[in-house]
């Protein structure tokens, strides 16, 4: 943009006509489409081979188009899913433009002028134009004049970066477009994959060019501007601990102690004291970036495209610190939050840890833990995790186990949780990782640790770029099961004092049921689940037949024991018709659902002459349990042991 376009801009009304977001499909294509307007037409997504005004250019995704009214814009059809903004305005000139500024508005308008190119920094026209169509959506006409403001901004970026690309026809650089958009948004939640979304690129294509350029993973460099910005916090402000994680994008004040020391060599309580002690001041180790394409040498990097910070053994590539200058905006920031919670009253914090102390712990235990163990799961695959996982992922149904070991996860399936007879009792924090299982969702945990209690597809090769990964039975018997959560947790005496507590306690139960008569001798049990779409199994396995089949409890009647399912599958359903034949057992246990539909139509099958035929409902020996008794986890087994008794006795 020369002076005379500048002068032109001074002197002419605009006037924002629409804001659009557009796609096309596979197949689809616009053609013969007339700008009504001026206007900037930004491709954010997909191929495309279009003409403007007749010349032709191909391009992939990220590429910008201004037209004056009445440019002809045709666009073939795609290959894949294309997705544009478009954005439509009026101008006028100013009745107070001198009349040399007239004549330029007549002849070489910068409004009319017709341009297409791949912007150089295009990440941050797209933010400016999401935010715009959000705006610009709202009823409030009020909100309409921020737009236009908006507007302004967008056109100076699209002539800023016009003007790089006429000069030096310059390539966006996405590692370049990674690290300023890093750099920008480092308070907020980052992961690869918002990156990737970000740039419009998938995230291993990101991160292996990230990889490829730095010699980092995309995560180490966010630690490291992270890091950067904290010690300059530090130093210059009286923030807690807690205000200083915050500022830089972690909620949790003892998990940035521990990244912290491990990034900087120090905690940050002792790096606030050093750098106060002008004398004793001294640099300190950071991870450095590099940006060349250079062997690094001495690095523990695993060989994959989702590398995290826990996965990075610096040896020999260390540079000493340098002061970082953070921006007004956040030291303002967070001197604003310390002079808010220095109104707070007096007694707010009673009953909390202090940070000093929380760091101390968090000190403690980043120099105590061992580096690691190698470790053969069930399906052969050595992986070296950790002695003692922190924060650990789980798929599968054996979340019990892991709380009854004193293991938080940080990421599991809650439909289990919601479905548990621990839900009220044993509250977690742990994120959901949906089902089928988000492997976006696990990335953005940081786990050290992942487990997979069962494994679809190819599940185990993805998740395991994530992070160390081990799959284990989860429908082992409890008493083996156990064992072998507790060796990958590091917990392994606590499993074996949890299952000697439970089977003392076991023996007991029995031992009191009997007595009172409520068993006897040889009694046989049978268990039926039934669904609530009238679908029924015969049950041999699971929680409460675990606990009912123990040897002092009921025995599995020879009828029982000889039925198994049918090739392929790992239930025995059950007809209403062989009820009698398979429904063998002087006690009928019936685990339910417990919601309207299975109860309505459970109610049904009451009153049908095949149920009332049944041995165990004309003795009068039929005991029903919600499903969510059938769960085999430690917490629910042991919680079973004291509701049992209660159940028959009803």
């Amino acid at each position: 943009m020369n002076d005379d376009d500048l002068m032109l801009w001074d002197y002419t009304n605009i006037q924002l006509m629409d804001i659009r977001y557009k796609f096309l499909n596979p197949g689809e294509a616009l053609s013969s489409y007339r700008f009504p307007a001026s206007g900037y037409l930004y491709i954010a997504r997909g191929t495309a081979c279009f003409r403007l005004d007749g010349v032709k250019h191909d391009v992939e995704r990220f590429y910008i188009i201004h037209s004056g009214k009445g440019g002809h814009l045709d666009i073939g059809p795609v290959r894949e899913r294309m997705e544009y903004y478009l954005v439509l305005y009026k101008t006028s000139l100013s009745n107070t433009a001198v009349p040399s500024v007239q004549r330029q508005f007549e002849s070489s308008s910068p409004f009319q002028r017709k341009y297409a190119f791949a912007p150089n920094d295009p990440v941050e026209l797209l933010l400016q134009l999401k935010q715009m169509l959000h705006i610009w959506l709202k009823p409030n006409s009020l909100e309409r004049l921020q737009v236009k403001s908006q507007l302004y901004q967008f056109a100076y970026e699209v002539e800023r970066q016009w003007k790089i690309h006429t000069e030096a026809n310059v390539k966006p650089d996405l590692v370049e477009q990674a690290t300023a958009y890093i750099r920008e948004h480092y308070r907020e939640s980052i992961t690869l994959s918002t990156v990737a979304e970000r740039l419009n690129y998938s995230a291993p294509y990101v991160a292996k060019q990230f990889k490829n350029k730095t010699g980092n993973s995309l995560i180490d460099y966010l630690i490291q501007v992270r890091m950067e910005i904290a010690c300059e916090l530090l130093e210059q402000t009286e923030a807690s601990l807690q205000e200083v994680a915050s500022g830089v994008g972690y909620t949790d004040a003892s998990y940035f102690i521990r990244i912290f020391k491990k990034t900087v060599g120090v905690t940050p309580g002792n790096y606030r004291s050093e750098a106060r002690d002008q004398t004793k001041r001294m640099d300190r180790p950071i991870t450095r970036l590099r940006l060349s394409n250079a062997e690094r040498r001495g690095q523990g990097y695993i060989g994959n495209e989702y590398d995290n910070h826990y996965q990075h053994i610096e040896r020999d590539d260390l540079s000493m610190y340098r002061n970082t200058k953070v921006s007004l905006g956040a030291v303002m920031l967070l001197c604003l939050t310390i002079m808010v919670s220095a109104c707070a009253p007096a007694g707010g914090n009673a009953g909390t840890t202090s940070t000093s102390t929380v760091e101390t712990q968090t000190s403690q235990q980043a120099s105590t833990t061992p580096s690691g163990r190698l470790y053969t799961d069930n399906q052969g695959h050595e992986v070296s995790i950790p002695e003692k996982p922190q924060r650990v992922v789980l798929q599968g149904n054996s979340i019990g186990d892991l709380l009854a070991l004193g293991v938080q996860p940080v990421g599991i399936d809650r439909r289990f949780i919601a479905n548990s007879a621990y839900e009220d009792k044993e509250i977690t924090p742990a994120e959901d990782i949906g089902f089928p299982t988000s492997f976006e969702k696990i990335l953005s945990l940081e786990p050290d640790l992942t487990m997979l209690g069962y494994v679809l597809d190819k599940q185990y090769d993805e998740i395991s770029k994530i992070s160390p990964t081990v799959v284990f039975d989860q429908n082992l018997p409890l008493n083996e099961r156990l064992p072998v959560i507790g060796e990958i947790v590091g917990r392994q005496d606590e499993a074996k004092q949890l299952l000697a507590d439970y089977n003392v306690k076991a023996e007991k139960m029995w031992s009191e049921i009997r007595a009172q008569g409520q068993v006897a001798e040889g009694e046989t049990a049978v268990v039926l689940m039934y669904y609530w779409d009238r679908t029924m199994y015969l049950m041999k396995t699971g929680g409460v037949p675990e606990l009912l089949y123990q040897p002092q409890g009921y025995k599995m009647s020879e009828k029982v024991k000889g039925i198994e399912p049918a090739a392929g599958s790992p239930f025995i359903e059950i007809s209403p018709e062989l009820m009698h034949e398979m429904l063998v057992g002087d006690h009928l246990f019936v685990l339910y659902p417990e919601n309207d539909e299975a109860e309505s139509s459970f109610k049904e099958l009451l009153e049908t002459p095949l149920w009332k035929k049944l041995p165990a409902v004309q003795s009068g020996k039929v005991t029903f349990i919600e499903s969510k008794w059938n769960y085999e986890d430690m917490l629910t087994s042991d919680m079973l042991l004291d509701e049992f008794p209660k159940m028959i006795a009803e």
